[in-house]
């Protein structure tokens, strides 16, 4: 599993997780290290948007989330994901499927990942357009009453 965060200024590092992602690691290995400074970087306004995984919804976690002063979407269970990270996913995808050939094992595709500047080189007008489209996201959700919506 890989874990990215962007938002219409900046983009984390892309973070390769090893094994199970459990709250206490979600604390330690991206959070500290990644959201938090990444936040402060946008500024006080700054929101994370995770979903409800179980990591992301530790005690740990949430005590984590409240003592560091970070803005949180409130996301309720079992909703659609409407994040935009995910079409960012699909992005990298088709990216890596158009410059390279299949990889031949993990290590080389988080190198083309990585090293080879595919999670760095999707255009920010991209995730600009992907964060600007919630609002519509939203509203089309609710228009289809949690139902399927063109995103």
């Amino acid at each position: 599993m890989d874990w990215g965060g962007i938002s219409t200024r900046l983009r984390t590092p892309l973070y390769h997780v090893v094994g199970n992602l459990t709250g206490v690691r979600y604390q330690n290995e991206i959070l500290q290290p990644l959201v938090v400074p990444a936040l402060q970087a946008i500024g006080p306004r700054a929101i994370i948007q995770d979903d409800n995984a179980p990591p992301h919804r530790s005690a740990a976690v949430n005590t984590f989330i409240q003592q560091a002063r970070v803005n949180r979407m409130l996301w309720p269970a079992n909703s659609p994901d409407l994040n935009p990270i995910e079409h960012m996913w699909d992005e990298l995808c088709r990216r890596v499927q158009q410059h390279h050939p299949p990889p031949a094992n993990l290590g080389q595709l988080l190198k083309w990942l990585q090293q080879e500047l595919e999670w760095n080189g999707v255009p920010r007008a991209f995730i600009y357009n992907l964060i600007h489209s919630m609002r519509q996201r939203c509203v089309e959700c609710l228009a289809q009453n949690g139902g399927h919506t063109r995103y």
